[in-house]
């Protein structure tokens, strides 16, 4: 008797151990994953025109009290009488203008049935990005995106959705150049299909099912810069700035002992 009791606690012991360990695996694996993802801000849309926007800011300035609505627009007004004269440029300042369009490519395949939602992917440029004569960004620097829709494919020809966003480059000076637009596909169903046999019965709807978008590694499409990108540079010192030997990016001085 004693022996068996022995022997069940040893059991026990083992179940849980096993619970245990493959709870902290499934916990590491889920923190590998996440930290694949980039975080994105819920309400802004990638793919939206500036017409788009505007017509939202319209709609969201209208939910606003008259006291908020006055801050506002003296914020705006204050922005206005600033020494910039564009957004996010120094006077003086070379910049990338917003809505400049590269072309890019994936580095690696994507889709629909595999990619999340927040995940990113790497780009890369396919030309050369030159502002009076300086190279800016080379061809050929590995930029990132991420997803910014999915859907897998589904019964009754539910197709799969994929939208790839651009997020961002770096210059040769380390500067970040933030992106927009990309890359959207769909999959496909044979609708005529579907309708028969969601017709004839549920179950046979159900088992009708759309495909998944499929881009392969090297599929092309283009990107734009979200906002002016001041480049931290006059049109005197650029090249200088842009000079791939020096080095850019962190510095720390450390005084001999």
């Amino acid at each position: 008797m004693m022996y068996s009791n022995v022997k069940k606690t040893s059991i026990a012991l083992a179940i849980i151990s096993s619970l245990l360990f493959n709870g902290a695996s499934f916990a590491f694996m889920q923190t590998a994953e996440a930290a694949k993802q980039t975080p994105v801000v819920s309400e802004y849309d990638p793919f939206a025109d500036e017409e788009d926007v505007k017509a939202q800011t319209v709609e969201e300035n209208k939910k606003l009290t008259f006291k908020e609505r006055l801050a506002k627009m003296r914020a705006e007004e204050q922005k206005k009488s600033q020494s910039m004269t564009l957004d996010n440029v120094m006077p003086g300042h070379i910049y990338i203008p917003k809505k400049t369009k590269l072309r890019v490519a994936l580095v690696e395949s994507a889709n629909s049935k595999t990619h999340k939602e927040n995940q990113e992917v790497e780009i890369r440029l396919l030309d050369n990005l030159i502002i009076n004569g300086v190279l800016i960004i080379p061809k050929g620097t590995i930029g990132t995106g991420y997803v910014y829709k999915s859907r897998k494919a589904g019964g009754f020809g539910r197709k799969g959705i994929l939208q790839i966003a651009g997020k961002e480059f770096k210059t040769i000076n380390n500067i970040s150049v933030p992106l927009k637009k990309g890359l959207s596909g769909k999959g496909k169903t044979d609708g005529g299909a579907v309708a028969v046999a969601a017709a004839v019965s549920l179950v046979g709807g159900l088992f009708m099912k759309g495909s998944n978008i499929n881009y392969p590694a090297g599929t092309n499409f283009e990107v734009e810069v979200r906002e002016n990108v001041d480049l931290m540079a006059t049109k005197e010192n650029l090249a200088e700035v842009m000079n791939p030997k020096i080095h850019h990016g962190l510095e720390i001085r450390v005084a001999p002992r």
